[in-house]
């Protein structure tokens, strides 16, 4: 009798998983995997987690279905997980316009994770918090903050990162889509006139330089790869940074995963878009070296003058 309520359980458990829309793709345990949009155990070397979170208190920022909170604090962590009070309260803009009724989207910011916790019998915190309120004052502070596939739906992600920045006692791990644009210049791409729920995309340039604004005392660059989807379709390329507050580089990261060299694969986008940045890229280079030409042009006639005199004298 016990096995078969048992059975019975783990089926209704399975039942209850398969009606739920999830991000994540999480182990549950006793063969429980959640179908989520997008599997992230191959990728978690690209991540660089530290490999023992024993005694540390992490901050997941946007945690969705819960996959990076649960992974940390399997790693010994005193998780906070942190998401929006409300569907709407994104940076959704007048073009959005959801697939879902209110009553599904809340089911799906809020349900999975709830499932997940309870199934896993996490002790993980929730928070409902939209990011540009996240201070000491109101969550405290981290040994480690994470904050992973964010940036790129917000209107503001330099203010976002101020907050990020203020809440971190040692590092930071961000990571975002970027835009794999090869250039010196901090350029980011303007996304949101297409959907209304994504905004910006920085090259590699501009997001060390959007690092950099928000006061991190050091940072390094430690991936870049393209996140597919579970079911194969190619996903957005993103990159990760790992800040620190500290003023050396945090003992923390030294014992922490690996990128999967097979995973850190460049990929060369020749839309229009891109195109069309690398057309600015290259004006604003000449357009530089115009303005050079143009502070020296002054100057031109006392050269021509200074080496007529230099002539005339070696004659």
């Amino acid at each position: 009798m016990e096995e078969a309520s048992l059975n019975l359980e783990l089926q209704e458990t399975q039942r209850r998983m398969a009606s739920l829309s999830w991000y994540h793709t999480i182990d549950l345990g006793k063969g429980l995997v959640t179908p989520g949009a997008y599997d992230h155990r191959p990728y978690l070397g690209c991540y660089g987690l530290p490999k023992n979170l024993s005694n540390k208190t992490v901050l997941d920022i946007g945690a969705a279905s819960g996959f990076f909170a649960f992974e940390t604090e399997r790693r010994g962590a005193e998780v906070t997980a942190t998401d929006l009070p409300t569907w709407m309260s994104h940076d959704f803009g007048p073009l959005y316009h959801s697939d879902m009724d209110p009553a599904q989207a809340h089911q799906y910011l809020h349900d999975p994770f709830l499932f997940a916790h309870k199934t896993l019998g996490s002790h993980v915190k929730r928070q409902t918090i939209n990011i540009y309120d996240i201070t000491p004052q109101t969550v405290g502070l981290f040994d480690l903050v994470f904050c992973g596939s964010v940036l790129i739906h917000l209107t503001d992600p330099i203010r976002a990162l101020w907050h990020i920045q203020s809440v971190t006692k040692e590092v930071a791990i961000i990571s975002t889509s970027i835009h794999p644009l090869n250039s010196s210049q901090p350029l980011s791409l303007f996304v949101g006139h297409h959907r209304g729920d994504g905004w910006w995309l920085p090259n590699r340039a501009s997001f060390e330089a959007m690092i950099k604004s928000a006061g991190f005392k050091g940072w390094e660059w430690f991936s870049e790869f393209r996140l597919d989807h579970r079911d194969g379709q190619p996903g957005p390329y993103h990159a990760v940074i790992r800040a620190w507050n500290t003023p050396e580089k945090p003992d923390l990261l030294g014992n922490t995963d690996q990128p999967v060299k097979e995973l850190m694969r460049q990929i060369v986008v020749e839309d229009p878009e891109t195109q069309h940045l690398r057309h600015l890229v290259s004006t604003y280079e000449k357009m530089k070296i115009i303005q050079v030409v143009r502070r020296l042009h002054p100057y031109r006639q006392k050269l021509t003058t200074w080496f007529k005199q230099r002539a005339k004298t070696h004659k």
